[in-house]
């Protein structure tokens, strides 16, 4: 019962903030639509809160989109979500995504890791030569700064921290780029790493400054907070 009303409650927030977006893009043309099958065979007691998962997976779509998509790209857009026991949380090949039981059983409110995963599969990335730092600070700009609600934004300590980490601080690094130096960063970084050219001299051609120069300036700035 307390999961049905937590499903609830993240339906109204989460749901709220994501279905507001539009059948068609800026010139006219519709936009791709996701359809995601699920599969709760292994753990059936799974299969409401893979229902809402799958529920905010097609609404966030278009977001995910806008930052992960490209010219001339076109995206998965049938994509299947399994719940397996198991260890780990979720993983991603390809267009299948793989979630275990025994995590968000215990994390009934983490439906923003199913989006993490879901952007891999938009990312596409192929087997390309990708830092995984990259890879998943790209995903994870993408559901802590644009999915989830700002108050749950990660913080970062200046002291420990390091952009090879990925993630969350990775993830809070490329929102500052954003913010601060190209609004467009994450979209061209995302699309040179699908079409395997990532170099790290991209962060100077987009950012105009070299990764390290840059994450000082960072650092500085969330030390100045």
């Amino acid at each position: 019962m307390a999961m049905k009303r937590l499903i609830g409650v993240m339906g109204l927030v989460l749901g709220g903030a994501v279905a507001a977006t539009g059948n068609a893009g800026a010139d006219g043309k519709a936009l791709p639509v996701l359809a995601m099958s699920v599969d709760t065979s292994e753990v059936p007691e799974m299969a409401e809160w893979a229902a809402h998962a799958r529920s905010l997976c097609e609404k966030s779509f278009t977001m995910i989109l806008e930052h992960l998509g490209s010219p001339g790209f076109e995206p998965p857009t049938k994509v299947r979500l399994i719940f397996k026991r198991g260890k780990g949380i979720a993983a991603t090949s390809g267009d299948v995504i793989t979630c275990m039981e025994g995590w968000f059983h215990a994390h009934p409110d983490d439906y923003g890791a199913v989006v993490h995963e879901l952007c891999h599969v938009v990312q596409a990335y192929g087997g390309k030569p990708v830092p995984g730092w990259v890879t998943e600070g790209i995903a994870d700009y993408v559901r802590w700064f644009n999915y989830e609600p700002a108050n749950r934004r990660p913080r970062v300590d200046p002291a420990r921290a390091k952009y090879t980490q990925g993630y969350q601080v990775t993830a809070a690094f490329f929102d500052w780029i954003v913010r601060t130096k190209d609004k467009t960063f994450v979209n061209r970084l995302n699309d040179a790493a699908r079409k395997g050219q990532y170099k790290p001299e991209l962060f100077g051609e987009y950012a105009g400054k070299p990764v390290d120069a840059l994450w000082a300036e960072f650092i500085e700035s969330v030390k100045s907070k």
